[in-house]
């Protein structure tokens, strides 16, 4: 018998690793995923601009800590770039206390102003989310270590 078949036909999904979370009114399609390294960030969105075709793919990305923003910056820049539209939060600090130097301003500064919308708060993420004009399988994808995944449950 085929072990591998009967384990993997079981399988439903990783937690948070491009995690469907459903469809907003719209029927855009909310995905979540925990990616909070540029390599991860850069990996999972070209897999979703792949599959979005002709759609629009947006980003809500929550940098992970102020010392790995402050390394990666501009290879995070490079990698939301991939996505049509970028809604950046704050750092999630996490572990580590606040450094008035570095901000999510840094990535934003090197990102298509035509793409990018900073905000102060995940509140504000969900209002800038419902004022694009998004269709039906368009995708957002919540993004990062932090608690961005909340964003995508007050959208469906």
């Amino acid at each position: 018998d085929n072990v591998i078949g009967k384990i993997s036909s079981k399988f439903e999904s990783t937690w948070r690793r491009l995690e469907s979370k459903g469809k907003m009114e719209s029927g855009t399609i909310v995905i979540d995923d925990y990616a909070h390294h540029p390599t991860e960030v850069k990996a999972t969105l070209s897999s979703l601009k792949d599959m979005v075709g002709e759609n629009k793919l947006v980003v809500v990305f929550q940098p992970h800590l102020y010392s790995r923003t402050k390394i990666f910056y501009k290879e995070f820049a490079a990698a939301l770039n991939i996505a049509n539209k970028v809604v950046l939060l704050p750092i999630y600090a996490a572990r580590e206390k606040e450094d008035k130097k570095i901000n999510s301003n840094m990535i934003a500064e090197l990102i298509d102003p035509k793409k990018i919308s900073l905000v102060d708060s995940l509140k504000l993420g969900v209002e800038k989310l419902k004022s694009l004009d998004l269709k039906e399988n368009d995708i957002v994808v919540t993004m990062g270590a932090g608690d961005v995944y909340t964003i995508g449950e007050k959208l469906i």
